[in-house]
């Protein structure tokens, strides 16, 4: 390890027993000389001042409060704007220097050691992929250095973790979007809640690959309840713009991200979306959220070296880099070598308008299994 390591955190917990399980490895990361801050940044508002009490007797974490957003909406469109502000106004507060930052939540529960291997290890496992890959030369890197996130997904372009991230301040100071009205539109229509990872891991790639630019408009359309995803999934598997935007974004993963949840219990996420019935002040009652409750059982159905098992899943969740790893560097029997560089090639080029007519063709079929969908809800 050579950059010194800060730790920004953002949000509350209204139970005093989670704060003080998630903040003690960080304090003893802290006293280890491996963190070098620990930042804790949220809102002046004084309906969490009970929340935030325990913090008196942390020496090591220093607590900044700052004015609240005013948001008019929704609650999704309030907390998305929340996060992105909690977040900027963390990151104004560290040196200007070349720095790891390591953002938290304080419902987050880490093993120590876990914690500290990949702190101390990050040099080695953060270096961006090679640009050349099986021949092609794919889009310039994006960010400096890779971003560890616990967890991605195979088939739900950008969903990736937001509860917890690495990497160097300027990388992470690229997950920090303008959030726009069309944005707050997005995620204030019907179950579009995961727009709030999309649209911080998505914006820095746009430019770069603009094949990606229509989905973000059109997140909408990508419905979360389970029977709309189904549908969606059975179509895209046997389209071929579907399987382009699969290619890209496996590659992103794969030269942008460092993906590892660990094993079972080296990361919990006590969110509080499935807590709503939970006794706060009894930490026992509280419950782990998907997919930290099921690590094992996420990734047996991954089958890293095979493309289908995992985009055919409702949710593609992927545990490690193993799967996408493979995807560039083994043959795989249901993806062969000429498609996949055949894909690459059109991904990498893909500014020319190549992919207009297949790609004005699949947001046609995945408008009318929306129109489909919602009719059929209205129905029943």
């Amino acid at each position: 390890m050579s950059a010194p390591i800060d730790v920004v955190i953002n949000g509350f917990t209204r139970s005093p027993v989670l704060l003080e399980k998630s903040l003690a490895p960080l304090r003893r990361l802290h006293h280890e000389g491996v963190v070098r801050s620990i930042q804790y940044v949220t809102w002046d508002s004084a309906e969490i001042d009970d929340c935030l009490a325990p913090l008196s007797g942390m020496s090591e974490i220093t607590l900044t409060r700052v004015p609240q957003p005013q948001v008019q909406g929704m609650r999704v469109q309030q907390g998305l704007v929340y996060q992105v502000e909690n977040l900027r106004a963390a990151l104004r507060l560290l040196p200007q220097d070349d720095s790891l930052v390591l953002k938290w939540r304080p419902d987050v529960i880490v093993k120590h050691a876990f914690l500290r291997e990949k702190l101390l290890s990050y040099e080695g496992l953060s270096q961006i992929e090679p640009r050349v890959c099986l021949g092609v030369r794919m889009p310039e890197p994006v960010f400096q250095r890779k971003i560890w996130v616990p967890w991605a997904d195979s088939n739900n372009f950008f969903y990736l973790d937001d509860s917890v991230f690495l990497g160097t301040r300027s990388d992470v100071h690229k997950l920090v979007p303008s959030i726009t009205r069309a944005d707050l539109n997005t995620i204030g229509t019907g179950n579009c809640t995961p727009y709030a990872h999309v649209v911080r891991y998505a914006t820095p790639f746009l430019a770069r690959y603009p094949l990606f630019n229509a989905y973000l408009k059109r997140y909408r359309l990508f419905r979360h309840e389970i029977d709309f995803r189904e549908l969606l999934v059975r179509c895209g598997v046997d389209d071929g713009f579907f399987w382009h935007l699969i290619v890209a974004h496996a590659w992103i993963l794969h030269s942008h991200f460092h993906v590892d949840i660990g094993a079972q219990g080296d990361l919990s996420f006590y969110a509080t979306a499935v807590n709503l019935k939970a006794d706060w002040s009894k930490f026992e009652t509280l419950r782990s959220t998907n997919p930290y409750d099921n690590v094992e059982g996420w990734r047996a159905g991954t089958v890293p070296g095979r493309a289908l098992p995992s985009i055919s899943r409702v949710y593609g969740r992927l545990m490690d880099d193993r799967w996408q790893k493979a995807m560039f560097t083994q043959e795989m029997p249901d993806l062969p070598r000429d498609m996949l560089i055949g894909m690459m090639e059109n991904v990498a080029g893909c500014s020319d308008g190549r992919f207009h007519e297949i790609e004005a063709d699949f947001y046609k079929k995945v408008e009318a299994i929306y129109g489909a969908f919602g009719s059929l809800a209205v129905a029943s």
